[in-house]
């Protein structure tokens, strides 16, 4: 689903061929260590209480309950409730809850792709994109599968302004059949949120939801932990080598078929990148380079990269300077997310963009939101905004 959204915002603005235009994904995460005791020091349940404040958790527990119990109370309305204050969360929600083959995803993709699409230019044409007045139809619908027909029905008839890629081709939308019908993706989407809200009625799946950011957490921290000690233990590391390796390839299938060469990097992954391309791997020539919730601003302040220099600080105004072989660098920031630095302080050409995933999971919400993929083939394409 990320690769489908890549594709038909961020690619199809670079002018890339999106049905024949490779992604490489280098999967990295399993070069380093597994947790030797399966996550044992995540559990804190069934600890002996010591003292504090005991109610902390129960309180916590009861804000999660009232609102659960709020979209439980009518669970086929759950889409129709997001989009009384905006369209787009109910798409987002579509859109986080797609199950499914490869195919089915890629299907579910671009239908909240388009509709995504839809809210923005309805949203800049008619004012706000959260009302009746801009979107009189959803006054019309009982339920969140009348709700999917609807909005497909609209997408079908829906002719989008212009858009032109930059090199100066039209990007084309993809259609989904008989006016009424629904993806089969999305249509998917329906039995999970019923499922979803019942369980989260309870307590205990309120403590679930609490306690999931705990072991992403401690999976970046083992990430940063293994990427570093492998690092420093030979010149070329296997987590170097596999993204060098990846980078490479397409950077040569860019330049056989005259694209650009589009770099995104989530997380640890940003901090990864920027290393191989400052230090290990500087002849690589990058035309766009995209980072989303990464610590690249902190860890040069904390001079953890190769191409560190402890000389250079702050003082004066200075700044690090622009890699001379990434033409662009975006790197965008959720406010809620508690692990995404801003760079464009520490390094010159950096840009540094403000956007609100409106995830549970901040740190998680870049890649999968379909809003976030079409403001960045905005950002991406010449003059966007």
């Amino acid at each position: 689903m990320r690769d489908a959204l890549y594709r038909q915002h961020v690619l199809a603005a670079a002018g890339c061929d999106q049905d024949k235009t490779r992604v490489w994904s280098p999967w990295w995460g399993g070069l380093v260590a597994e947790p030797a005791w399966d996550w044992a020091s995540l559990d804190v349940a069934g600890t002996e209480q010591l003292g504090g404040v005991e109610e902390a958790s129960a309180a916590e527990a009861a804000v999660l309950d009232v609102a659960a119990q709020a979209g439980a109370a009518e669970p086929d309305r759950v889409l129709i409730a997001a989009a009384a204050t905006s369209l787009q969360w109910a798409i987002e929600i579509v859109c986080g809850s797609l199950v499914g083959t490869e195919d089915e995803l890629r299907e579910g993709a671009a239908f909240c792709g388009r509709a995504t699409a839809y809210w923005a230019e309805c949203s800049d044409t008619g004012g706000r994109g959260d009302g009746s007045a801009v979107f009189p139809w959803l006054a019309e619908v009982g339920d969140d599968t009348e709700l999917l027909k609807r909005l497909s029905t609209e997408l079908d008839a829906w002719r989008p302004a212009a858009v032109t890629n930059t090199r100066g081709g039209a990007a084309g939308w993809e259609t989904f059949g008989a006016a009424g019908g629904v993806p089969r993706a999305p249509r998917s989407v329906l039995r999970r949120l019923n499922s979803c809200a019942a369980m989260a009625v309870t307590r205990g799946g309120a403590a679930l939801l609490r306690r999931q950011p705990t072991r992403r957490l401690a999976l970046l921290l083992g990430d940063v932990m293994g990427y570093f000690a492998q690092r420093d233990t030979a010149e070329n590391s296997s987590i170097i080598a596999l993204v060098s390796e990846a980078l490479e390839e397409a950077a040569g299938h860019a330049r056989q078929h005259g694209e650009p060469l589009v770099v995104v990097a989530h997380s640890m992954g940003g901090n990864i990148v920027h290393d191989v391309l400052s230090h290990f791997r500087p002849d690589l020539q990058v035309d766009l380079l995209v980072t989303a919730g990464t610590q690249v601003g902190l860890f040069e302040e904390l001079k953890l990269f190769r191409a560190s220099d402890r000389l250079l600080t702050g003082a004066g105004g200075r700044r690090v300077p622009a890699l001379p072989n990434v033409s662009r660098w975006i790197n965008v920031v959720d406010p809620a997310d508690p692990l995404a630095f801003a760079a464009a302080g520490v390094f010159a050409g950096a840009e540094d963009l403000n956007f609100g995933t409106g995830a549970w999971w901040a740190h998680g919400g870049y890649v999968t939101s379909p809003h976030f993929h079409h403001r960045l083939a905005l950002r991406a394409a010449e003059g966007g905004r």
